[in-house]
């Protein structure tokens, strides 16, 4: 071997000699017997390596390293499932405060996003901590822990770093208002690139100025869309009130005729009395045949010149009527279309407003106008109503996986299933993430667990294939019915805590007011 190359082959040697080290320095703390064979690899490469002994060392961490079941991805996933739990527990603990609520449910939507690595879970982490503190103590406003990792103190006490906005009691109420509009818009809207570059920094944290400008944008989409509507809703009123007006005209006109057609009728009729009258009168005095036959002629002639006369002005009259009323019709089926279109447009939006964009099921406002009317019937009637509560299990191991549009595969497809295997007269809605609410009326308690323990058993078995890749789908549920002394939201609350017992109980199970065991 050449000088040249020998020298090369030391240098590169001593490089990743560097780099091992540095690499085993930077995965310290994830095992304490791993640890310990790093610190073995570290002295066996530091200064002069001894490769002899370095190769002993990694093949212990190489059979360490099998053995060891916890990986990193696991752990992350793992993680954020137990921050998921905890989070729904505040959400339950605040619910009466909208505004810990709304920004409790944010930091949900956001543990459904994919976790990049996992020094992102520290962010989460602190900004649960940061609502739990708050919930505890509600005069601290500061609600958006520091973007930047500070020292080793602040990491190990998790304490959020207080920013300018903390003393603005304005602040956070914008904020939550914020991601009401974002949220909302963001369905409507999923494209837009403003949209999203708000709905980003919102999570990543925004100045009072940055606020600021967000709002103008979101009142912005506001106007437009109040602009847009109005303009619709004024031209179809303006049209209305153009053709009312037309028609009202067309009917004055009508009847203006139809008063000059009677008055002349009237005079007409006047006349040809008068005429009979001096026949009568021709006839009683008339000395001769040949004078009364020749009075009786003219008079006759000037009675058939009246009858004709008033014939034409009939005709007259009623091709004029039969103009009118058809040019009445006609602005009366323009209007009709119109006044159709507009309230197809208002059927559509209503039924957008009440529809998931994803799933195309009932969203969250759909189900609860339908459980206020079916709760309703429930007090009136007597009959039986549940409600059931539903959850993708794993659901985020699965955008971290496969990605984000697998994940709205697996909505859409578990929606259907869900609408499919339900009866007509039950109800399915989307409630939002990967969970799905049911009002399930007129069936006991013994029908219900059977249906759904029929539903996951069919879920469970369903071939999804991701990426050429098997995976098997199922989902948890919890379902109560109705007592006498319930409210809608103590039958949800309930259902809810069946759902997390047959979450904690190793999931794809059904969870009922039956399972006395759990």
């Amino acid at each position: 071997m050449e000088a040249k190359q020998l020298q090369a082959l030391k240098q590169n040697n001593a490089l990743l000699c560097q780099f091992i080290v540095r690499l085993s320095a930077f995965y310290e703390g994830f095992s304490d017997k791993i640890d310990s064979e790093l610190k073995v690899l570290r002295g066996h490469l530091s200064g002069t390596p001894n490769f002899s002994l370095a190769a002993v060392s990694i093949e212990k961490l190489n059979k360490s390293l099998q053995r060891q079941e916890i990986t990193l991805r696991k752990y992350s996933v793992d993680t954020v499932s137990s921050l998921e739990d905890a989070m729904k527990q505040l959400q339950k603990i605040v619910f009466e405060d909208n505004e810990l609520k709304s920004l409790t449910t944010q930091e949900l939507i956001k543990l459904n996003q994919p976790v990049g690595d996992i020094f992102s879970i520290y962010k989460l982490y602190a900004k649960a901590i940061a609502l739990h503190r708050i919930a505890l103590n509600k005069e601290m406003i500061g609600l958006e822990p520091s973007n930047e990792i500070g020292s080793s103190a602040e990491v190990q006490q998790n304490v959020p770093t207080r920013s300018v906005q903390d003393d603005n009691p304005h602040y956070r109420s914008i904020l939550v208002e914020l991601n009401h509009l974002i949220a909302s818009y963001a369905q409507k809207k999923q494209n837009d690139q403003q949209l999203n570059d708000i709905k980003q920094r919102l999570d990543e944290g925004m100045s009072e100025d940055q606020l600021l400008k967000s709002c103008v944008v979101i009142l912005r989409m506001i106007v437009q869309d109040a602009m847009s509507e109005a303009s619709l809703t004024g031209k179809v009123i303006q049209s209305l009130h153009r053709s009312l007006g037309e028609v009202s005209n067309d009917v004055n006109i009508a009847i203006e005729d139809s008063q000059a057609q009677f008055e002349q009728r009237k005079a007409g009729t006047e006349q040809i009395k008068r005429h009979i009258s001096y026949i009568e009168e021709t006839v009683s005095e008339s000395e001769s045949l040949e004078s009364l036959k020749e009075k009786t002629q003219l008079r006759v002639e000037k009675l058939v010149a009246t009858l004709s006369e008033q014939q034409d002005n009939d005709e007259q009259g009623q091709e004029a009527l039969l103009a009118l009323l058809s040019s009445m019709q006609s602005r009366i089926d323009t209007l009709q279309q119109q006044t159709s279109v507009y309230k197809k447009k208002l059927a559509e939006q209503a039924m957008q407003s009440r529809t998931d964009p994803l799933t195309r099921l009932p969203n969250r406002q759909a189900y609860n106008e339908k459980l206020d009317a079916a709760f309703a019937n429930y007090k009136e009637d007597g009959t039986t109503l549940a409600v059931a509560v539903v959850d993708i299990d794993h659901f985020k191991s699965i955008n971290d996986r496969f990605g984000h549009a697998a994940g709205d595969k697996t909505l859409q497809v578990v929606s259907k299933f869900l609408k499919q295997n339900l009866s007509e007269k039950d109800f399915v809605a989307r409630w939002g993430g990967e969970e799905f609410v049911m009002l399930l009326p007129e069936s006991q308690m013994t029908e219900i667990d059977e249906k759904l323990n029929e539903i996951r058993t069919k879920l469970a078995a369903m071939p999804f294939k991701f990426k050429q890749e098997k995976v098997k789908i199922t989902a948890s549920f919890g379902a109560t019915c109705f007592g006498k002394e319930d409210t809608t939201e103590t039958v949800f609350e309930r259902a809810d805590e069946y759902l997390y017992k047959a979450k904690r109980n190793g999931r794809n199970l059904v969870v009922t007011d039956l399972s006395t065991d759990l």
